[in-house]
């Protein structure tokens, strides 16, 4: 089921929720870098709420932080509640980052969007190439594992003319 995308702002309703989200991940964001990230000018966060229902609050159920350089864009963090997962949330996250790197290349010529993935998320490299996303390279051992080894991390770009 999809949700309502909006861009998110630093209070502390949104950062609760981020947190109960990072908190679902094995490698989440800390409250701290949370905060840096909201309040940061050349980043955009966007979140995808499910609606309110006569039994539950509106809910946060996925966030996309997507920052501005000078020459792109880079998808810094993509991140969907392990209970939402497979509802096509990431998707539209992805959608949504997209859709403001689009508006920057607009406005001030940006030439891609970047982002980097564990090489063993199968699904979600999966849904970037569907998205118009290219491999670009490896950086090796670069994601610490949850059993002490090290993961390789993905490099991909997509063009935004």
């Amino acid at each position: 089921m999809a949700g309502v995308l909006r861009e998110l702002v630093l209070d502390d309703a949104t950062l609760a929720a981020l947190l109960v989200i990072e908190a679902s991940q094995p490698h989440g964001m800390s409250k701290y870098q949370l905060v840096g990230v909201l309040s940061d000018t050349t980043r955009c966060v966007l979140g995808v709420y499910l609606p309110a229902t006569a039994q539950q609050a509106e809910l946060l159920t996925g966030f996309v932080v997507v920052a501005r350089g000078p020459f792109e864009a880079e998808v810094e963090a993509i991140t969907v509640h392990a209970e939402q997962r497979g509802r096509g949330i990431g998707q539209q996250l992805l959608k949504g980052a997209l859709l403001r790197a689009g508006d920057w290349h607009r406005e001030s010529g940006l030439e891609r969007l970047l982002l980097e993935v564990r090489a063993d998320n199968v699904s979600a490299r999966a849904l970037y190439v569907r998205a118009g996303f290219c491999e670009d390279g490896i950086r090796k051992r670069y994601y610490p594992a949850t059993d002490g080894r090290r993961e390789d991390a993905v490099l991909m770009s997509c063009p935004l003319s």
